[in-house]
């Protein structure tokens, strides 16, 4: 089974099992995410598609991007960027991500669970990038507070949008 299977077969299983369930609905109450409760993009080409669009303003930078989901465009952005620090609240996915990154993680690549907002006094970049459909305002403006730059591809691409409306 290669790894693309793998992913997602595990993202099933994560949809399969948190369906509906009340302690993910709580979770996202009590933290206050604004999580759509989907995974937008867990495509590895995709992925890679997205860096290539954004290269140039990510190579050789610090970034941060927020909502980071299993990782792959993390794992992408890793390899043109300096440094990358990747953040996710939602625990479902690190069943999957889990797999991914050690199978794929580069070193300059840093993984933070939780909420974004609590890593603003310690963590700044260059560039944010955002590339979800949850809360896209909101983590718009939480982006700005880590970066003086923020590119939110799925929203800036065209071919970007239709190719994640596929993905799903």
């Amino acid at each position: 089974m290669n790894q693309f299977q793998v992913t997602s077969d595990l993202v099933n299983m994560v949809y399969d099992c948190m369906e509906g369930d009340e302690d993910l609905m709580r979770y996202h109450q009590e933290h206050g995410t604004l999580s759509m409760l989907v995974l937008t993009q867990y495509s590895q080409p995709l992925a890679h598609e997205i860096a290539r669009l954004i290269s140039q303003d990510i190579e050789d930078k610090i970034v941060i991007e927020i909502g980071a989901g299993i990782g792959f465009l993390a794992i992408e952005i890793a390899k043109l960027a300096k440094q990358v620090y990747a953040i996710e609240v939602d625990p479902a996915w690190s069943w999957v991500f889990t797999r991914s990154l050690y199978a794929h993680k580069p070193p300059n690549l840093t993984w933070i669970f939780g909420k974004a907002e609590t890593m603003l006094p310690m963590l700044k970049g260059d560039i944010a990038v955002v590339a979800t459909h949850s809360g896209i305002n909101e983590l718009r403006e939480l982006a700005y507070k880590f970066a003086p730059n923020v590119i939110m591809p799925l929203q800036e691409f065209e071919t970007l949008r239709s190719l994640t409306a596929n993905n799903k």
